[in-house]
């Protein structure tokens, strides 16, 4: 090392990130002792090795560490966790954002909060309602637990259409969000009430709400963002050829859109594209790119072509008392294909990281308008072949760069993570690994030292398989343990999922605490 104080290359290793440090690492046996023995700068290396950014700088740097270290092994381990229940009547609507749980038993009834604790984040147990006055009985409601906002969703039937309302308040009290300069977001819906579905996401500033049908129906689909801060309406969509979206930036949305056979993810800048209402074709939109999917089989029918994540890619964005969360680039999105092929139903699902999409941003200063599949998902998504099991009987969920499902058939929970850097540091450890075949149904082992199993092959989906056009091979690696559970079989529904938590949903929920 040349002949300067150690401060000297503290002060200039603490601008570093992770891959910095790394490269300083390999230059002398002095710079790998100085940043291996400053526990800030070990800090740093690890919150990239688990794919966690830092949000509480105030907390001392061994307490951050430490608490890191936990998180991680709980994880990583799936051992060491504890089981609780919350009794409920099956809710008629329930959300979960972060580590809160909301719930609302019966029609007119209060709106029931639950965090749920964490010791590796320091996040302690509450429960809290909120009660609405009568006459307020038919509402749904969103949420997104880090900015303290609640989206109660009233409808008002006015023949032969709908009317939605918007209600912004705060998650905590009830009271109206003060971040929110119009109180109440309406919109008239243009077609029939009947059959009429929606969803709502959001993420930082944005909300965005997708309008569906859950019947045949020539009525178009329809997509609306909002800046729920200042009220100003982002982008209108319409077409019948939508499905869902998902937020991908603070100005990028994802749509999923097929047209018979043809799959496309359409990224729109909905900041830059028009806020009138627009119709999804080709000439009628400027600032989008396409990115195909593989073509499917004609014998199918596609029921469902869905794109979710979670958290969103503006999370989180209060409670510096927890001191670090999920990377933004580590989040998960999976697109879902819901088939019908002659009396049976089931679902193939592509997990796409949030890197790899980002990736295609590039396109937009290049001025492409169409990205083939061959040129960018092969490599950088994983396809799921849930064929070999009946889609009732698989409940699963994502958070950050997990996808976890339960299995009602074998009563065991399974966690694939997609962390690279993760999966690489095993590969490169020396210790022995397993390794699983993508193309079966994966059975990782359990009650092992370490049961870990690797799943670094190719998926291959061949034309003979009847489900795509063409031979379809996706290579994003990934790591898979299964946690066994004691649950009696019975019917379980939707699972969810957090930093920290695992619930499995039935008339009761089934909390799994890391």
């Amino acid at each position: 090392m040349p002949e300067f104080p150690p401060e000297i290359f503290l002060a200039i290793f603490s601008f570093l990130d992770a891959r910095s440090l790394t490269s300083c690492q390999q230059v002398c046996q002095s710079f790998l002792a100085l940043i291996n023995e400053t526990v800030a700068l070990e800090y740093t290396n690890e919150l990239a090795r688990h794919g966690y950014v830092d949000h509480a700088a105030a907390l001392p740097s061994p307490y951050r560490l430490d608490r890191l270290r936990e998180h991680s092994n709980a994880w990583n381990r799936l051992d060491g966790s504890t089981w609780s229940e919350i009794v409920s009547n099956f809710p008629f609507s329930q959300e979960f954002s972060g580590n809160v749980l909301a719930r609302r038993d019966v029609p007119g009834g209060p709106i029931v909060f639950t965090r749920l604790p964490s010791s590796s984040r320091s996040v302690g147990q509450k429960e809290w309602s909120i009660p609405f006055k009568s006459g307020l009985d038919n509402f749904q409601f969103g949420m997104d637990s880090s900015q303290d906002l609640l989206v109660l969703v009233e409808l008002e039937r006015l023949e032969p259409n709908l009317s939605f309302q918007f209600r912004l308040l705060f998650m905590s009290s009830g009271k109206a969000h003060e971040l929110a300069s119009i109180p109440i977001l309406k919109y008239a819906h243009n077609v029939p009430a009947h059959g009429v579905v929606f969803a709502m996401h959001i993420s930082g500033d944005h909300l965005g709400v997708e309008f569906g049908y859950n019947h045949v129906t020539t009525a178009d689909s329809e997509i609306v963002i909002w800046n729920w801060k200042t009220g100003h309406k982002e982008l209108y969509l319409t077409g019948r050829e939508i499905y869902s979206f998902s937020f991908l930036t603070e100005k990028h949305v994802v749509v999923t859109v097929s047209t018979g056979t043809e799959l496309r993810l359409l990224v729109v800048d909905f900041i830059a594209e028009s806020s009138e209402q627009i119709r999804v074709t080709v000439t009628n939109m400027t600032h989008y790119l396409t990115l195909r999917l593989p073509n499917l089989h004609p014998s199918h029918i596609l029921s469902g072509f869905t794109i979710r994540c979670d958290p969103s890619p503006a999370w989180p964005n209060q409670d510096d008392s927890i001191p670090f969360h999920v990377h933004p680039d580590e989040i998960l999105y999976p697109v879902t294909l819901l088939m019908g092929e002659g009396l049976g139903r089931y679902r193939i699902i592509i997990l796409i990281p949030r890197r790899t999409l980002l990736a295609q941003l590039r396109h937009f200063v290049t001025g492409t308008k169409e990205v083939e599949w061959s040129a960018w998902g092969p490599e950088g998504t994983r396809i799921l072949d849930f064929r070999k099991r009946a889609g009732r009987h698989v409940a699963w969920a994502t958070f950050g760069s997990r996808f976890v499902a339960f299995d009602n058939d074998r009563l065991e929970i399974n966690v694939y993570d997609f962390n690279q850097m993760t999966l690489r540091r095993e590969q490169s450890s020396g210790c022995p690994l397993q390794y699983g075949n993508p193309n079966e149904i994966l059975r990782p082992p359990v009650n092992q030292d370490d049961p870990t199993m690797l799943v670094i092959d190719d998926a291959v989906l061949p034309s003979d398989s009847l489900i795509f056009q063409e031979v379809v091979r996706t290579s994003l690696p990934f790591r898979a343990r299964t946690v066994p559970t004691t649950l009696e079989r019975k019917q379980y529904f939707p699972l969810m999922c957090s930093p920290d938590n695992i619930i499995i949903v039935a008339s009761e929920y089934h909390i799994f605490t890391l």
